[in-house]
């Protein structure tokens, strides 16, 4: 059955698919269990939710739990859990769902990585900066949050000149987590990045970078491109395999210009994922690998930003000042295929993704720590205040 409706007291859910097995319910010799179509490649916690949601309200449709929910993935593989499993988790969404219902004022707006897809982001975004929120500091959580708040520091600024003297004024929190804190209200105050004294023992050069621009749904990769050396005034390449057979080929070919011992700088998981599973099935070069170096982790450990700092597109904004969406969203990159200037459009937002890739890494990582005066907040606060 496809789109059934379910209703149950004050819940609605209307799920993709029910299945059809033996066994007695309410509708006789038969009963359902739900099964959901999903675009990802893994089953997430949240659509697992989604399905116990969906069974528990055909539980009581149709006078009987039923035992297993089903996911199916873009793959078409068909993911089958114990409902049972994850009742206690469903029964405590519900429950948190319900209370704002009740108390809509209760609900606040807390900046996390999910907000850059979500159509509301603009009307939270407005109010937690009109607050002065916490959650706008890199770093933050929920539990720190409501200690901090609880202590009366209730605001960036407030965070910004926050100096507790022992374990009970800063509410048991780790002081380095504290410390850390503080400076990232600091930076938001300041509106840039403030780098961090660190050691600086290894050297990332020569260095290039490689970028990949791909379609998740697909599992494809579309173009790829390396910038050497790594920095604005390197040289571009780049490579559209036309097909997922030919991916393979054109990343050989984009390393096979760049010298044998140059660090490979990326950014995220995506290359490397992808070259674990092609490799898989070739005679991959082991010392090619190792060559790989995440700029993601690098940038989040050499600075404290104004904002949280979460994908590409907020270091970009947040560390450099940027629009991160002046050539197009990445994630739009499947839909430019049938375009006629797709070439010119994947070119150019591999380009300017790697140019900024190289501004962060000589802006922050190649960078001398920010220097503070010494009466450092104070001195922020007076910095920060419009003249």
């Amino acid at each position: 059955m496809h789109q059934g409706v379910l209703s149950a007291g004050d819940r609605l859910g209307l799920p993709d698919l029910l299945r059809k097995l033996p066994g007695d319910s309410a509708f006789g010799a038969h009963h359902y269990e739900v099964v959901d179509v999903k675009t990802s490649g893994r089953t997430r916690s949240d659509q697992i939710l989604q399905v116990c949601f969906y069974s528990q309200l055909l539980g009581e449709v149709q006078q009987r739990a039923p035992e297993h929910g089903a996911i199916v993935l873009k793959d078409g593989r068909e993911e089958r859990f114990a409902v049972a499993d994850y009742a206690a988790a469903a029964d405590e969404v519900v429950a948190a769902l319900r209370q704002l219902r009740d108390d809509p004022g209760a609900a606040r707006p807390f900046l996390q990585a999910g907000c850059a897809g979500c159509y509301h982001d603009q009307r939270c975004l407005g109010e937690l900066g009109k607050a002065q929120d916490l959650s706008l500091v890199q770093g933050m959580s929920h539990g720190a949050r409501a200690i901090l708040e609880g202590l009366g520091c209730r605001t960036v600024v407030d965070l910004a000149t926050f100096h507790p003297e022992h374990a009970r004024q800063r509410g048991n929190l780790d002081p380095t987590l504290v410390r850390r804190l503080r400076r990232g209200a600091q930076a938001h105050l300041l509106g840039k990045p403030i780098v961090e004294e660190r050691p600086r023992t290894e050297r990332l050069e020569p260095a290039a970078i490689l970028h990949l621009l791909a379609d998740p749904y697909a599992g494809r990769v579309l173009a790829m491109g390396a910038l050497f050396p790594a920095t604005e005034a390197g040289r571009f390449e780049w490579r559209r395999p036309q097909q997922a057979g030919d991916e393979w080929q054109a990343l050989r070919e984009l390393v096979a210009g760049l010298p044998p011992r140059s660090a490979l700088l990326h950014f995220g998981e995506a290359l490397p994922r992808w070259y674990e599973e092609q490799a898989f099935a070739r005679e991959a070069d082991p010392a090619l690998e190792v060559r790989f170096v995440d700029l993601q982790k690098r940038l989040r450990a050499a600075a404290v930003y104004p904002r949280p700092v979460f994908g590409l597109a907020d270091f970009v904004s947040s560390g450099l000042g940027r629009d991160p969406l002046r050539a197009g969203h990445a994630g739009a990159a499947a839909l430019w295929l049938g375009l006629p200037d797709a070439d010119a459009r994947l070119e150019q937002k591999l380009r300017t993704d790697l140019l900024d890739l190289a501004t962060l890494k000589a802006q922050i990582l190649d960078a001398a720590p920010t220097p503070l005066a010494a009466d450092g907040p104070r001195a922020v606060l007076d910095a920060a205040r419009p003249a």
